[in-house]
């Protein structure tokens, strides 16, 4: 089966197809858009990361299908990761596409296949952070050339740390260290059926290297960041001199020399002196970057 502009057939009546045979299940967070805007958005954004006729995409929770269909449209091999049995058999009797790999898994669980090159979904809002951490994980060992999201605006507004510095977090600089980080579109909650509680934001992840990150554990920047945020109210000294025992894990350092880590930092003046009275949305991640190679070291 192939698809063509001329057998486009519109988001909405694929969906009212869907709900008039199952229910949408709140505990998947199953909200399915009905307007091809958004679709069309989150399509364009993902060409702009490169994907073309040659690429691998992995689609978590395609639902209907409907952004299945554009993406098949491109040429592109689609791998679909579907926990939903009822949206898997939808999908099974609507369509059967040769380049279309449909797999009734749990996205979080399952193993993804090593060669794929982007990741465009409509993720479930209660599995974004563990999804990004998957897709982190994912690329490290797999390079990917873009990722497309649709997430929950407040949460894409954190992992692009749109307002500084109410958005800037560990999410944001975890993903800085991979990726530039884009809001593309807002999305109203109209543009979905059953509508969510919330508004929605497309968000793209473009792959960086970042030079900032020569001689310096991604783990630890990230273990530091957390801990500190964790404690939002305390400057960075006063935080780490509580003993993260996560922290003292990274490093397999004992008590005494996390302790004895931290009198050298205390020494070594200049900007880090700044750093450490500073409160943890007030650096930037560059700035996490230099205390965890003075600590490393």
């Amino acid at each position: 089966m192939s698809f063509t502009n001329e057998d486009h057939e519109h988001p909405s009546k694929i969906v009212e197809r869907y709900l008039s045979i199952f229910k949408a299940d709140p505990n998947l967070g199953q909200n399915f858009l009905i307007d091809p805007s958004p679709i069309q958005k989150s399509i364009q954004a993902s060409c702009d990361l490169g994907l073309n006729n040659d690429s691998h995409v992995l689609e978590i929770g395609p639902g209907p299908g409907v952004l299945s269909i554009e993406l098949l449209r491109l040429g592109s091999k689609v791998t679909a990761l579907e926990i939903s049995q009822d949206a898997c058999d939808f999908l099974e009797s609507e369509f059967n596409h040769e380049e279309f790999n449909l797999l009734n898994e749990d996205a979080l669980r399952t193993k993804w296949p090593h060669d794929i090159t982007h990741i465009v979904a409509n993720i479930p809002y209660g599995i974004s952070s563990p999804i990004l951490e998957r897709i982190q994980d994912h690329h490290q060992t797999n390079p990917l050339s873009g990722v497309s999201l649709l997430v929950q605006r407040e949460f894409a507004h954190r992992m692009a740390m749109k307002s500084i510095p109410k958005d800037r977090g560990p999410l944001g600089i975890a993903l800085w260290l991979d990726f530039e980080c884009e809001i593309i579109s807002d999305v109203p909650s109209s543009s979905f059926r059953p509508q969510p509680d919330v508004a929605s934001s497309i968000v793209t992840l473009r792959p960086i290297s970042r030079t900032e990150l020569q001689d310096v554990s991604r783990k630890l920047v990230r273990g530091i960041s957390s801990w500190c945020f964790g404690r939002r109210r305390r400057k960075i000294r006063t935080s780490l001199r509580g003993l993260p025992r996560r922290l003292l894990k990274i490093g397999k350092w004992s008590s005494a020399d996390w302790l004895q880590i931290l009198d050298n930092l205390e020494k070594v003046g200049g900007d880090l002196q700044g750093f450490m009275d500073k409160r943890p949305e007030e650096l930037r991640p560059e700035q996490w970057t230099s205390i965890c190679r003075l600590i490393s070291r």
